[in-house]
């Protein structure tokens, strides 16, 4: 049964999602993520999502009118707690990363964003979907490959994030520093090169399922498989 979160209607059960989408011939925005999305402990960038996106007004109006909503749970988000002694826990999730997905009204992909964007980011990445859901296989591909030929279609970092690459050194030193000051920004330019990087396989024809590709996505960009029980946390500390 579709559930009310954030005064929007979503499914859990992706069948269902695909049957209203054909009723209504709308596309379908699928939520992949680590925990649950009505469970204030899910991944962190679902936890912004409630935030920052899916109340914005024009999100929101989109989201209500134009699309058919699904959000199903990868796994379960690794918890931390960090007992400070006297009764005082703090709990919070370690890790974990989300993927909104466009599928046609036959449930097949069209697009994938992974991660947090900013909310006019998210607004522009939607009203495409809406037209690459139209789209049959060849002008999928089509319309992927002249997405990519845009300026805008690869984010600029700020000047001082290229900056302090240039010396791996300063940059551990001050990423943290200017990851303060605009947190969401640098997602955001994250996020959309990763968006770049699955426009390219759409674009080369790869004919993806919903599962193959969220498959694909936790373990090549993510870099954290479905199938790796500690989500790469375990990897040994540096000799």
């Amino acid at each position: 049964m579709p559930a009310d979160l954030s005064g929007l209607i979503w499914f859990t059960d992706l069948r269902l999602a695909i049957a209203e989408a054909r009723r209504t011939h709308k596309p379908i925005l699928s939520l992949r993520l680590l925990g649950r999305l009505d469970e204030e402990l899910s991944c962190a960038n679902s936890r912004m999502f409630r935030r920052l996106l899916y109340p914005e007004p024009r999100i929101n109006r989109m989201l209500r009118e134009r699309y058919v909503l699904h959000w199903e749970a990868l796994r379960a988000v690794p918890v931390v707690t960090i007992d400070f002694g006297d009764g005082k826990k703090l709990v919070r999730t370690l890790t974990g990363n989300s993927v909104h997905l466009v599928l046609d009204p036959q449930g097949r992909p069209v697009d994938a964003m992974p991660g947090l964007v900013l909310p006019d980011v998210f607004v522009q990445w939607l009203e495409r979907g809406l037209g690459l859901a139209r789209c049959d296989r060849k002008e999928l591909a089509l319309h992927h490959e002249r997405f990519l030929r845009q300026p805008a279609a690869m984010p600029r970092e700020s000047r001082a994030m290229r900056a302090s690459a240039v010396a791996m050194a300063k940059h551990v030193v001050e990423a943290p520093i200017l990851r303060a000051v605009s947190p969401v920004e640098l997602d955001s330019a994250q996020a959309l090169q990763l968006h770049a990087r699955v426009a390219e396989t759409f674009a080369r024809g790869t004919q993806w399922t919903l599962e193959s590709l969220v498959a694909w996505i936790y373990q090549d960009l993510f870099l954290m498989p479905a199938d790796d029980p500690f989500l790469g946390l375990d990897v040994p500390d540096p000799v």
